[in-house]
Parts: C-alpha cells; sequence; structure tokens
C-alpha cells in the first residue's frame, strides 16, 4: 500500500522547514507509524556519510527522529555549492562529475527519475514521508518547481506552510505564498508560524486574518526553542550565550560541515569569530572543513599570527578536513577537482595535499592512541565519526605540539570526547528530539493534522495498519476504577501506547453525551482501531486487531445491558473467559460508584449493586487494579 504523504513548505529559507520536518518525524514515531524524511534537492556543504554514499545533515537528522536508518535516496540530490556560480552534484549519495559540469538548466532533465524513482521507493516501504521543501514554493520563475511542486505531486502529498516570526512579516509572508500557489493551494492543510518571542495574544488575531483571507487555518506557533541541533545551514546558525571556556569555530567563507560542532553550544562559550579579534581569548581554536581550501586560504592568513601565538601558549586547536588540508605546505589541485593550481599553505603541518578525483567518503570507528599533553586525555577512547573528502597526503589523525590535524569529521560528537575535554556531556540528540517533538504537541493543534491526512478512524484494511516493532504485551486484564473525571481514560491511553482497539460502549444519545464521545476521539492516537460496541463485548474482542485492548467503559456497558434485559453478571463472566484464552492485553476502565451515597431510585440502586459486582469480578480476574483519584493511579 502506497504511504501518504506530507509537504513541508516555507515561506523562505530558514524559516525552520528542516525543525519542523524532523519535529513531525519524531511525533508520527511515538504514535507508532513507520515514517520517513525526503528532500529532494538540497543545497548545502553540511553532508553526512551514511551506508551509500553521503546526504545532506537535515536528512540524516531527520532520519534520526523517525528512527530508521538514514540513507541517499531520503536526499537524492545534494549540491554542494563551490564558489558563486558552480556545485558538486551529489546524486544517490555519489559525486557525478558530468552533472557537476553541467549548468541548472541543463542538470534538470537528468534529475527527475532519478528522485522520482526514489521517492516512490520511499512511498512503497513506509506508512508516512514527510517532505521537506527547499526554499519557497513559489519562485514562479523556477517553475516546474522540483524540490517542491512536482514532488508533491507526484506523491499525492497535502502541505503545511511555515513562516518565520523572528523575520518580521510573517503573515504577509503566508499570505503571499498561498496567493501565489495559485493551482497548488489546494494541497495546503495549515499555516503554522515559528520562533515566536513575547505575548502569544498579540499574535493571535493573526490566525483569524489569515483563515478569513484564505480559508486555511493557523495549526498554532512554536516559540523559539532553546535546543541544539545540527544544522542544515551553519551559516544562519546563532550559538545561544553557553557556561564554559571560550571555544571559537573559524569560520572562512566556504567553510563547511559545521553542523558537527552543535554540542559546543551547550559545554562552551561558542564564538564564530569572522575576524582574529572575535578569536582573542579562546581556550580552544577550530579549523573547520572547507569547500574551497584553495580560495579560504587567503582570509585564513591573516588569522595566521593568532594561531601561531595560541600554538605558542600551548593552547589546543583543532584542525579537521579543509582546515588541516589549508595548514599543510602546499595544496595541489592539477586536475582542477576544486580550483585547478598549486596553494601555498600555512606551513604548520609537514604534509602537502593533492586533490583527486575519486572522494573518500567512510564512516570511521578509531581507538586514539599516542596522543600528548592537552589532548592525552583522549587516548583509549573508541570515537566514531566520517570522512568526506578529495584530498590526499595527510594522516586521519596527526598532532604537532597542541595542534591535532584530522581528516575525521565528528570527533566532538562522540560522548567520551566531551566529557575528557569539558568534563561534562552535551545533551544528546535523541533526548533533543522529544523536546521537539514534545514542543510540537504542546504548541500545534496535530489532531487536526491526523484529521486532514486521514490518519484517524478506520482504514480500509487491516493490512494498512502499522506494525509495531516492539514486542506483544504479555495477555492479561488491567482494571482501573475512578470516579468522574478522575483521569481513566487518559490513563488507559498511556498504558494502551500507540497501538492499541478501542472498545467504546458509549451511545450517543443527546447532545451533551455526543460532545463527550467527540472529545475522547479527539484525544485519541490516530494509530488506534476503534470498535463502536455497547453490548457484545465477546464479539468486539474477536475483531481487535491489535494485541492491546482498551475497554472504555464498563460502566455504561452494564447499563446498556440492563436497559436490554441482559443479565450484567453474565455477560461478564461470558468475555473474561474469553479474555483467558485471546492472547490479548485488556484494560478495562470502570467508575467506581459504591462510595456515594445510596440512590433514591430501587433501579439506580440495582445498576450501582450489579455494577460493583461486575468491577468486583474482573478485579478477581485481573493481574493489577488501580483506583484513579484526581488525575493519580494508585495501585491496589
Amino acid at each position: 500500500m502506497r504511504a501518504k504523504a506530507l509537504a513541508i513548505w516555507g515561506t523562505g529559507s530558514g524559516v525552520g522547514k528542516s525543525l519542523l520536518t524532523a519535529g513531525l518525524l519524531r511525533h508520527f514515531r511515538r504514535l507508532g507509524l513507520r515514517v520517513a524524511p525526503f528532500k529532494a534537492q538540497n543545497m548545502s556543504n553540511h553532508a553526512r556519510v551514511v551506508a551509500g554514499g553521503e546526504m545532506a545533515s537535515a536528512q540524516w537528522l531527520q532520519a534520526m527522529a523517525a528512527g530508521v536508518p538514514p540513507e541517499p535516496r531520503m536526499n537524492p540530490v545534494l549540491l554542494k555549492p563551490m564558489g558563486e556560480r558552480g556545485s558538486q552534484v551529489i546524486l544517490l549519495g555519489r559525486a557525478s562529475p558530468e552533472l557537476s559540469r553541467l549548468s541548472w538548466q541543463e542538470r534538470r532533465a537528468h534529475l527527475d527519475g532519478t528522485v522520482r524513482e526514489a521517492l516512490e521507493g520511499l512511498l512503497q516501504e513506509y506508512d508516512l514521508v514527510v517532505m521537506e521543501g527547499a526554499g519557497s514554493p513559489v519562485e514562479r520563475n523556477l517553475w516546474p518547481d522540483l524540490p517542491n511542486l512536482k514532488v508533491a505531486e507526484w506523491a499525492g502529498a497535502k502541505a503545511l506552510l511555515v513562516a518565520d516570526v523572528d523575520q518580521g512579516g510573517a503573515l504577509a509572508a503566508l499570505y503571499g505564498t498561498w496567493a501565489l500557489l495559485g493551482e497548488h493551494r489546494k494541497r495546503l492543510l495549515g499555516f503554522v508560524l515559528n520562533k515566536f518571542r513575547g505575548d502569544l495574544e498579540l499574535l493571535k488575531p493573526a490566525y483569524g486574518l489569515l483563515e478569513g483571507w484564505t480559508g486555511v487555518p493557523v495549526l498554532g506557533t512554536l516559540p523559539m526553542l532553546g535546543l541544539e541541533l545540527p544544522e542544515e545551514d551553519g551559516f544562519r546558525h546563532r550559538p545561544r550565550p553557553g557556561l564554559g571556556p571560550k571555544v571559537a569555530v573559524l569560520r572562512y567563507p566556504h567553510a563547511s560541515n559545521l553542523d558537527e560542532f552543535w554540542p559546543l553550544s551547550e559545554l562552551a562559550q561558542l564564538v564564530h569569530a569572522r575576524t582574529p579579534e572575535e578569536a582573542e581569548g579562546a581556550w580552544l581554536l577550530i579549523l573547520p572543513g572547507s569547500r574551497l581550501p584553495a580560495e579560504d586560504l587567503p582570509w585564513l592568513r591573516g588569522f595566521l599570527p593568532l594561531i601561531q601565538g595560541h600554538l605558542a601558549q600551548n593552547k589546543p586547536v583543532l584542525a579537521v578536513c579543509g582546515g588541516a588540508e589549508m595548514l599543510s605546505e602546499a595544496i595541489w589541485d592539477e586536475e582542477g577537482v576544486e580550483k585547478r593550481g598549486h596553494f601555498p599553505g600555512l606551513g604548520l603541518l609537514p604534509f602537502q595535499v593533492r586533490l583527486e578525483r575519486p572522494k573518500t567518503v567512510k564512516e570511521r570507528r578509531i581507538r586514539l592512541e599516542g596522543l600528548r599533553g592537552f589532548w592525552s586525555s583522549l587516548n583509549g577512547l573508541e570515537v566514531e565519526g566520517y570522512e568526506i573528502h578529495h584530498g590526499q597526503g595527510l594522516p586521519l589523525l596527526h598532532q604537532e605540539g597542541s595542534l591535532l590535524a584530522t581528516w575525521l569529521h565528528g570527533l566532538l560528537e562522540n560522548p567520551g570526547v566531551q566529557r575528557a575535554l569539558f568534563g561534562k556531556e552535551a545533551k544528546g540528540l535523541e533526548d533533543s528530539l522529544e523536546e521537539l517533538a514534545q514542543a510540537l504537541e504542546n504548541h500545534l493543534d496535530l489532531k487536526a493534522l491526523h484529521r486532514a491526512l486521514g490518519l484517524g478512524g478506520k482504514p480500509q484494511s487491516l493490512a494498512s495498519w502499522p506494525k509495531t516493532p516492539d514486542p506483544p504485551p504479555s495477555p492479561g486484564l488491567l482494571l482501573l476504577l475512578g470516579g468522574a473525571k478522575s483521569g481513566k481514560s487518559r490513563h488507559a491511553q498511556r498504558l494502551a501506547g500507540p497501538l492499541a482497539t478501542l472498545i467504546a460502549t458509549a451511545e450517543a444519545r443527546d447532545e451533551e453525551m455526543a460532545a463527550r464521545i467527540a472529545r475522547h476521539q479527539a484525544e485519541r492516537p490516530p494509530t488506534w482501531q476503534t470498535l463502536e460496541e455497547p453490548l457484545n463485548l465477546v464479539e468486539a474482542l474477536a475483531k481487535a486487531h491489535h494485541p492491546t485492548v482498551v475497554v472504555d467503559c464498563l460502566t455504561l456497558w452494564v447499563a446498556n445491558l440492563l436497559e436490554r434485559g441482559l443479565d450484567p453478571l453474565q455477560e461478564a463472566r461470558r468475555f473474561l473467559e474469553t479474555l483467558r484464552h485471546s492472547g490479548k492485553r485488556v484494560i478495562a476502565v470502570s467508575n467506581e460508584v459504591g462510595m456515594g451515597i445510596v440512590p433514591a431510585h430501587p433501579l439506580a440502586r440495582r445498576y450501582r449493586d450489579l455494577l460493583g459486582e461486575v468491577n468486583a469480578l474482573f478485579a478477581r480476574e485481573a493481574e493489577e487494579v488501580y483506583l484513579m483519584v484526581a488525575g493519580r493511579a494508585l495501585r491496589l
């Protein structure tokens, strides 16, 4: 069965498409769906090495959020800028010199087939594909637009449109983008406002204005989140003020793979230094990768006195990949891999680098040994990272005094390295992704998104239900008792998890009960199967697709049986007997009604007594019984 697809479009670059995509992927993963990221074409010098080659760092992070192995199909085209007009084209993880030589107009005809094949493969293998767009979908001069509109059409995708409030002009940007979308407006499910600071009540009137003008609802506003995650475009990254020693990352014009330094915002006072003055007083200097070392060398020469003085004081310097190449004696590019010529380096490393067309792209795991001085605390650590370079002639790891040079990207992402150098670990990516998903769940109307995507309600067939990777729960019975509004249903939902079958016994006989049922439906995970059965629990249990079944509630079930002249005790025994042989885990919800005043009416007294006896039958069979009081579960 072909997956559903959701496109995340933006009013421009840097508005938060990557962040929103990652958060939604983690949210859907938490619901039990098998999800995958996709970005048809990304322009970035931030790449990660995965099985099959390299891919943009943003989609690598999104795959982590989705809990699936990252692969080049998730980013079939990666453009790595090389100067003002050219780009290296990475097609399905591998550099393509042929495509790289073509102009943008000539290249387009060679990309569509590969992109569509990659997308179709993901749509066949997952339940939902969340597709990040590029820039804005309304650059009408570039239509037909591959990374936004074409892929949305191929996938039959619905779309969200996100704007950056912090930049200003978000209302105009959303309305203007909607107006220019033309016939593509029909895909829009909602607007999302991002990076808000201040009093939300001042912004909320914009919701009604936008919906009145466009008919498209605002799903909510995300505040400015203090999360440090690898950035798709490190040149837009503004490190938050941190504690600890000052660390300066030298930001030459073609710096690349800056995303690997995300932990430093938490571990240190991180500065992106564009002038020697900004780097003054740093404890650690970092020379990151460079996409064009030959062109960054003149810029870096202005930092040479600073670097030499730093090393003379025996203070540490870390040079990674292109940064290390520039510290060598010379760079030779005889084939014009990046820029043809011979380029004298800064001479701090006794090596000469030659650029070769075959590109080294591989993941690495190494044990650090033989390091001296400041870097000796890393000895004995096993670290993971990756190589991604055309240059040859440097060792994988080399130390000159307090200078450590390496081809290995990702050194500072290793928790052991963080502890050795900074005395503590940065918050892991998993924790940050969980916080991101929780922020989306707290601030956006995701239930409306579920409904618009058709994730709620009953599936067309049992085969379309997602399969959980977790082992099935142990069979048995759990009983939740409590008063009205004590939190029974919510607690049952938490216990059941993202994949469960609900047997709903309520009947909407009046407006108030219909509203109650609607509220419960809205709070229910969209991945649940719902069986509405007011009487025959045995038959409903046989229809339950999932191994975990929630019966909500016995209170109404007993009332329904009494009204039809059926014996609740006999039906309870029949259900419990069936449950013993079903292999299901059942969470039964019921009101505890025997603690109030004695009802005045004989039928009410009979109902109270029967429900008490049914509760007792279920409690004797149950492995665990809880009494819910004011939202707290007390185990009996």
